[in-house]
């Protein structure tokens, strides 16, 4: 359990409109959980935030939810919680090349940068040309 001003500060930033805090944070504690489950209901909200952003270094593009599913699995299993955590349908992360790609595979504008990379992602996205797949995520195993 972590004290009661370190949960609101967490949380805090889990609900932040600002896409950078939200992910920094899930990235955090998908590699090191609190095992709070007071966190449990602000991750799980965050399933459903399809807000695209940089979900890690090196430069992998995703949207928020699967960053969330790992934070949420994670959290889970420090909590002893033994429910799978499951999400369909999402797209998933790929690299600046891999977009860059698709983007040029499907005659899309380019822009540079991590900005254009997100316009890409959300281009792809729209157009229904994103890869996506059906992620189940057990307490036993993260993958």
């Amino acid at each position: 359990m972590i004290a009661d001003d370190e949960l609101a500060e967490v949380i805090d930033i889990l609900k932040s409109p600002d896409t950078y805090r939200r992910t920094t944070m899930l990235g955090v504690l998908a590699k090191d959980p609190s095992g709070d489950p007071r966190l449990l209901p602000a991750v799980e909200e965050l399933l459903t935030d399809e807000t695209p952003d940089l979900i890690s270094i090196p430069l992998l593009f995703g949207e928020v939810r699967w960053l969330a599913a790992h934070a949420l699995v994670a959290e889970r299993r420090a909590a002893a919680v033994p429910t799978p955590v499951e999400l369909r349908g999402v797209p998933e992360p790929l690299t600046s090349d891999e977009l860059s790609y698709l983007v040029d595979e499907h005659g899309l504008p380019r822009e540079g940068g991590v900005h254009g990379m997100l316009a890409s992602f959300v281009a792809l996205r729209e157009h229904g040309l994103l890869p996506v797949t059906d992620l189940r995520l057990t307490v036993e195993s993260d993958g």
